[in-house]
């Protein structure tokens, strides 16, 4: 039998909230200041989750906001907790819409727990308007020398997928954007932290709790040396001359 998700946990959403992710809105806000989308612009959330982000981008700022997950548990509980949210089942590497639909493409937490981010990355640049951006947070190993030596294959456990700073830029840039901005944010990724240590006691127990056998033995090990860090990019898609 496979072990839940980390992201389907109830443990680890009775840290983060409906948002799933470290700093909740915190970098979702700072990358609008960023882009400055005009009002009404279309707007998808790759990996939503429950909806949390969708529902903040119409509420808060008048998008029109829609957001695609694979996971049928959160589209279904996301649904009900935001029913004004168009939130549809679909997996990233297959993006359920034609090309150019949107002005802009959250990806928050996402690209750490895909098999294959360059994949992801394709597809969102191909439903992308021209010159339209892309917003990016996720985790990455802040020791290069020892990403290798995680999975890199994301699964569950974001901290496996995580890569280096260099790898995570070569790889946007490869799928065919413009990197704008890159920011370090680690110390939400600390802060997290913290609050799963205090509710649990610690994060060992944290993660038998949810079952997650990745932070055991030497991959454990692993991922600590590799000093995992949190990043917002803003990218963009060349615009057609």
């Amino acid at each position: 039998m496979q072990p839940t998700p980390l992201y389907e946990s109830p443990e680890i959403r009775s840290v983060t909230g409906l948002t799933i992710r470290p700093g909740g809105f915190t970098l979702t806000q700072k990358a609008l200041s960023v882009c400055d989308f005009p009002v009404g612009a279309p707007l998808l959330d790759v990996g939503c989750g429950l909806g949390a982000t969708v529902s903040y981008l119409r509420r808060r700022h008048g998008f029109q906001s829609v957001g695609v997950d694979a996971s049928s548990e959160l589209i279904r509980e996301g649904r009900e907790i935001n029913n004004d949210a168009e939130l549809i089942l679909g997996r990233a590497e297959r993006l359920p819409f034609p090309d150019g639909e949107f002005t802009g493409v959250f990806c928050e937490c996402v690209l750490s727990i895909v098999p294959d981010p360059e994949i992801v990355l394709s597809e969102i640049l191909r439903v992308l308007k021209p010159g339209g951006r892309l917003v990016l947070t996720d985790l990455y190993a802040r020791n290069p020398k020892l990403a290798p030596g995680l999975n890199g294959r994301g699964d569950s456990n974001c901290l496996e997928g995580a890569r280096s700073r260099d790898v995570v830029l070569k790889t946007i840039a490869s799928a065919g954007f413009q990197v704008l901005i890159w920011e370090d944010h680690s110390d939400l990724l600390k802060q997290l932290a913290a609050q799963m240590a205090w509710v649990y006691g610690s994060l060992d127990r944290f993660y038998s709790m949810v079952g997650t056998e990745s932070c055991d033995g030497m991959v454990s090990s692993e991922v600590r040396r590799a000093r995992p860090g949190y990043f917002l990019v803003v990218a963009q898609k060349e615009a057609m001359e």
